[in-house]
């Protein structure tokens, strides 16, 4: 559809945002893309920071959550495999999504009917004035194009962060499920940039992918909706793993639940605490299970001088 037949019903152009080519990728289909690109930003910014980790710039130390020497002094994984582990999962997770496209899930939306349905819906509501119809005409424009899809991504994002809480948490608790699967996860003491996704692959596929797949389905957003919001979703769960507090991060300024948050719980005296995942901290602070590096390092100084 283009911008001079979505005017008939809209006051103004389609959003900078919208592209109504077929496929944002020529030759490449959104599915497809939706499927890449969360893989493409793994590796990308995980070798960023593992370039980060090679270097011994005395500058990058200040922003070091644990010196460089403790990754493979605590770590019970090796890198190699921690990088096979995350390899298979990406894989599994990529054959799914195939297999998901395979039954044809591909809808095309007729913009021009739903802004025009909005209209209706408005003066249905507000009165069909003649002289209220070029506002509520813009209103229904704002409500399709922005509105919508703002409500979906939030949706979206607090439905993963509810999903992995509760899962997480629940590994935790259940003896069996953190001895047979979350346990892995937990062989990084130290975390770092690609040991994100290092997980059994029985938690890789019920955390991660059941996760998206709820979240997609719930907020009901468009592949590229998805695309973007699991590609973002991505780059966070990586920098929540890369063991640097960088104060220029915007994704470690757009909440606190950042590396440094999430670093201690990787600790055995966080272990049963910070559990949300990816984006906010909602979760853990109406139940009680938000621990602060300074209340944590009040427990370590509270069991030496115990054990003393």
């Amino acid at each position: 559809m283009n911008a001079s037949a979505l005017n008939a019903t809209a006051p103004m152009d389609v959003p900078w945002y919208y592209s109504s080519q077929p496929s944002l990728m020529p030759g490449f289909s959104d599915q497809h893309l939706a499927l890449a690109a969360p893989v493409v930003a793994y590796w990308s910014f995980s070798l960023f920071f593992h370039y980060l980790d090679t270097r011994d710039w005395k500058s990058l130390e200040k922003y070091r959550i644990h010196p460089s020497a403790e990754v493979s002094s605590r770590n019970r994984a090796s890198r190699g495999a921690v990088f096979w582990a995350v390899v298979f999962q990406h894989a599994v997770q990529t054959a799914m999504g195939l297999y998901w496209l395979s039954e044809g899930h591909t809808v095309v939306s007729d913009h021009t009917a739903k802004v025009a349905t909005i209209s209706r819906g408005l003066s249905f509501v507000f009165g069909s004035d003649e002289s209220l119809q070029p506002i509520l005409s813009r209103l229904a424009y704002y409500v399709y194009w922005w509105a919508i899809p703002l409500f979906q991504f939030v949706v979206a994002m607090f439905a993963i962060d509810t999903w992995q809480y509760f899962l997480h948490r629940f590994m935790h608790v259940n003896k069996f499920m953190y001895r047979h699967f979350h346990s892995w996860h937990h062989r990084l003491h130290i975390p770092y940039a690609y040991g994100a996704l290092y997980n059994h692959p029985v938690e890789g596929f019920l955390l991660d992918m059941v996760g998206t797949v709820f979240a997609e389905s719930l907020s009901r957003m468009s592949t590229r909706q998805a695309a973007l919001l699991f590609t973002i979703a991505t780059f966070k769960t990586v920098d929540d793993h890369c063991g640097y507090r960088l104060p220029f991060d915007p994704l470690q300024l757009m909440s606190s639940n950042n590396a440094d948050y999430h670093d201690i719980h990787h600790q055995q005296i966080g272990i049963k605490s910070n559990f949300a995942q990816p984006f906010f901290v909602h979760w853990d602070t109406l139940l009680g299970t938000k621990m602060t590096r300074q209340e944590m390092e009040r427990r370590k100084q509270a069991n030496k001088a115990k054990i003393e």
